[in-house]
């Protein structure tokens, strides 16, 4: 299932993060047409743009993010918004962004917001970093104090494939650990703006998909 349509004028893409969506003949003309009349919205900061620009030819013109938009409609910076530290950490690197032997975890993730936060237009202070790490611990896993350490590859790598264990497990869809509860804080938040928002074509992460529908 990669298309969930909402009313004639408006549907829902699902991609697999990075890869072109698998749309028949009949789809793609319905949805490229969609997208000239209504707009086409991406998801994050783009990265699924490339491989699915020429599913909609030359009428199709992305119009920017519908995480901005949906982010313009958040106050502050709740803590459940810092989940993208623990997501996507291959796709994203953020080993690469965090690794710096002469910083602790934390203090490498306070200067690397740009690249780990989910909002591009604001910063967290370490108290909001301070109450994610505690809320995303679990038994034997303290992330406030693993964030202590040196941010040496080792243990960079170390602490954000514990957090994206715990995130996004095989049964993420169960949200069974703390971490993931704050995924899904924000994720319920996505989806209910989603549903909420004007006519038009919406690229969405695959299995984020399933929920909506």
């Amino acid at each position: 299932m990669h298309v969930v349509y909402i009313g004639p004028n408006k549907v829902l893409i699902g991609v697999e993060h990075g890869k072109e969506a698998k749309l028949t003949a009949e789809a793609k003309q319905k949805v490229a047409d969609i997208a000239e009349k209504h707009g086409l919205w991406y998801e994050g900061d783009g990265g699924d743009i490339a491989p699915n620009k020429k599913i909609f030819g030359s009428k199709g013109a992305y119009d920017g993010s519908w995480d901005a938009k949906f982010a313009k409609q958040v106050k502050g910076y709740p803590s459940e918004f810092l989940y993208t530290l623990f997501t996507n950490t291959a796709i994203n690197k953020q080993q690469d962004r965090l690794t710096s032997p002469r910083k602790s975890i934390f203090a490498s993730i306070m200067d690397a917001q740009d690249a780990v936060g989910y909002f591009k237009d604001r910063n967290f202070d370490a108290s909001t970093l301070r109450k994610f790490l505690s809320d995303c611990g679990s038994v034997g896993i303290d992330f406030l104090a693993m964030s202590q350490n040196k941010a040496t590859a080792e243990n960079v790598k170390h602490f954000l494939k514990a957090g994206e264990r715990l995130m996004w497990p095989t049964n993420w869809k169960e949200y069974p650990n703390k971490a993931g509860k704050q995924a899904q804080k924000v994720e319920k938040k996505r989806v209910e703006f989603l549903l909420s928002a004007p006519n038009g074509v919406y690229i969405v992460g695959k299995d984020h998909l399933k929920q909506i529908h």
